[in-house]
């Protein structure tokens, strides 16, 4: 018998798709933000302000810290490497200031780490405690194990069932 037919009959497929618009789509975005991101903002206005605001505030100095005398004013004496030995010696009065402050920081930071750790093996000791109790607890509450004999039927219960024919 004959078929005109071919066996399997060809299967439909969907019209392909254009992707390649897409694709063009994404590069042209990824573009774009990249130029956007990239973009170097306009500095002129930026820099005047920026300009005021450092010369209308100098630097504070740290806590308790006087300003140098040396740096305030300009050296009335001919002698400048005596200024500035002097303003350097002010300047690293400041530094050590701020050096035992934050000595003095790590000193307590560290006695109450050393606190921490005191009431963690506290608390450790406790904590084994009440497992030493739970698990003495456990023990209490646990039946005797089998005698010999109860072990033997155990394990040849099912061999007996099974001779019997599955009957008691």
């Amino acid at each position: 018998m004959s078929n005109e037919r071919p066996e399997f009959p060809p299967i439909e497929s969907a019209p392909p798709r254009h992707t390649w618009v897409w694709a063009l789509a994404g590069a042209a975005l990824v573009v774009g933000l990249i130029w956007i991101a990239r973009r170097a903002p306009d500095p002129s206005p930026a820099r005047p302000a920026l300009a005021a605001i450092a010369d209308a505030k100098p630097a504070a100095p740290a806590e308790g810290a006087k300003p140098a005398p040396a740096a305030a004013k300009a050296p009335e004496s001919p002698n400048v490497l005596g200024s500035a030995v002097a303003a350097a010696k002010s300047v690293a009065m400041v530094a050590r200031a701020e050096l035992d402050r934050e000595l003095a920081r790590t000193k307590s930071a560290q006695a109450q780490a050393v606190t921490y750790r005191k009431q963690i093996d506290d608390l450790q000791k406790q904590l084994g405690a009440a497992r030493a109790q739970i698990a003495a607890m456990q023990t209490a509450q646990k039946p005797p194990p089998p005698s010999d004999q109860e072990q033997i039927l155990q394990t040849l219960a099912p061999v007996l069932r099974a001779g019997n024919g599955g009957s008691p």
